[in-house]
């Protein structure tokens, strides 16, 4: 097995995973501080440029293949996925490799298309448009129902992470749009099927509720015919008003929600694994975004009994009596509570939040008690007691990037700057 993205909490849970099931598991890294490269549980570390340098990063694993051939690939972030599947043929003379076409990582990865698809399931999507430039939204912006989220086409090769920005008013949607375009423009993707990926989408933005981000995740075979999730709510995120999940707590099975992904995935001809979000809209639940690859918050439904890295290596390498059998105990074993962390970054997440004065009493004692209360049945992004150095670098390496980023907080935060200070911290999250 060899795995990219040695900072993600996905590949970290899966390295100790898979190791734990007789895999020898590699990692690429292109940072010191990634913290899946200092497992004790990873066989061996492969330098590597960053996955936003495509060309490069494609270079050198063609060239561990070749030295080494036979390893299997998983794709670990977005710009993976895509990248693998567009360069699936030279990466197959060296690699197991497992995951869909290249089509169908286009009908994912590209939000207007994955609306499009999900339409085509039965599936219900939050109203959306597609505008081409500028004087298109200007034409739409009176009439469109606010607030109004500017919504990244994709994340693949993306020069920032965050999940969007929300537009309050026409003359609001009007400078945030022209300020997505002049960042997301200066981003390099030589890519005929991303032609239009700094162009973002527009869409109804939705407040969640205390029912949460609702996420679908699961596995499903090459035949579509195995498959299986489990159910979590979102419950904190980094940023507000959207942004990446930090807390997750586990939920009963919900049939329709999982009967509504299964269609999806046979919609999209989608194999492997997968993380659904969706937001209630309207009374239905609304798919918002599908991840076709390892997630943060994996080791959550490791220990719930649903071993998802272990059935697509299974899958991979066609052992599909062993995957049923696999496949059988985890759609059984749906029976423990759990929550999934990120322990440092949500403590580091409420310090920064009391300094800044935006975090009442009542939230700080909520989320600290959260913590004590969950002790004995949460997931830690990095913390596992066996494999204890990770956790040391994932620490050290947030606490880099924060004081990397005070500069430019100060900088954003200044009087004469153009993002309020809540913007502020969502663009650096």
């Amino acid at each position: 097995m060899l795995l990219g993205s040695a900072s993600f909490g996905g590949t970290i849970a899966a390295v100790r995973h898979l190791a734990r099931n007789n895999f020898d598991v590699d990692v690429l890294t292109s940072q010191r501080l990634d913290a899946a490269a200092w497992s004790r549980h990873t066989a061996r570390v492969y330098p590597a440029p960053p996955e936003s340098e495509g060309p490069s990063f494609i270079e050198r694993l063609v060239a561990i293949g070749a030295d080494d051939p036979g390893k299997i690939l998983l794709p670990t972030s977005d710009d993976t996925a895509w990248m693998y599947a567009e360069n699936s043929e030279r990466l197959s003379r060296h690699f197991r490799m497992y995951q869909p076409s290249i089509g169908t990582f286009q009908r994912i990865l590209d939000k207007k298309l994955l609306a499009d698809a999900a339409i085509n399931a039965g599936l219900t999507v939050l109203p959306s448009w597609d505008p081409q430039n500028i004087d298109e939204v200007a034409k739409l912006a009176p009439s469109l129902p606010y607030p109004i989220l500017i919504k990244p086409r994709t994340h693949v090769y993306r020069l920032k992470r965050h999940k969007g920005i929300v537009a309050y008013s026409s003359s609001e949607l009007l400078s945030k749009y022209e300020l997505f375009i002049d960042r997301e423009g200066s981003r390099a993707v030589d890519s005929t099927s991303l032609a239009n990926a700094h162009l973002p989408i527009l869409q109804q933005f939705v407040r969640v509720g205390s029912e949460g981000v609702r996420s679908v995740t699961g596995f499903i075979d090459a035949t579509g015919e195995l498959f299986v999730t489990r159910i979590a709510t979102k419950v904190l995120q980094r940023s507000q008003p959207i942004g990446v999940g930090l807390c997750f707590e586990s939920l009963p099975q919900a049939p329709e929600l999982s009967d509504a992904v299964r269609r999806l995935c046979r919609e999209l001809e989608y194999f492997g694994i997968f993380e659904v979000e969706f937001v209630l809209f309207d009374g239905r639940w609304a798919v918002i975004d599908f991840n076709p690859r390892l997630f943060n918050q994996i080791g959550m439904d490791i220990r719930r009994g649903m071993p998802l890295p272990l059935l697509a290596c299974l899958d991979a390498v066609g052992d599909i009596t062993s995957l049923r059998e696999a496949l059988r105990k985890a759609q059984e074993q749906d029976d423990q509570r759990v929550v999934f962390c990120d322990s440092f970054v949500l403590r580091a997440f409420l310090i920064a939040r009391t300094i800044s004065s935006r975090t009442s009493h009542k939230d700080r004692s909520y989320w600290r008690s959260w913590l004590k209360q969950h002790a004995a049945d949460a997931v830690d992004y990095a913390v596992d007691g066996s494999d204890p150095v990770p956790a040391v670098i994932h620490a050290l390496s947030q606490t880099y990037l924060g004081i990397k980023a005070l500069p430019r907080l100060l900088r954003l935060t200044s009087p004469d700057a153009a993002w309020t200070p809540e913007q502020a911290i969502q663009e650096l999250s």
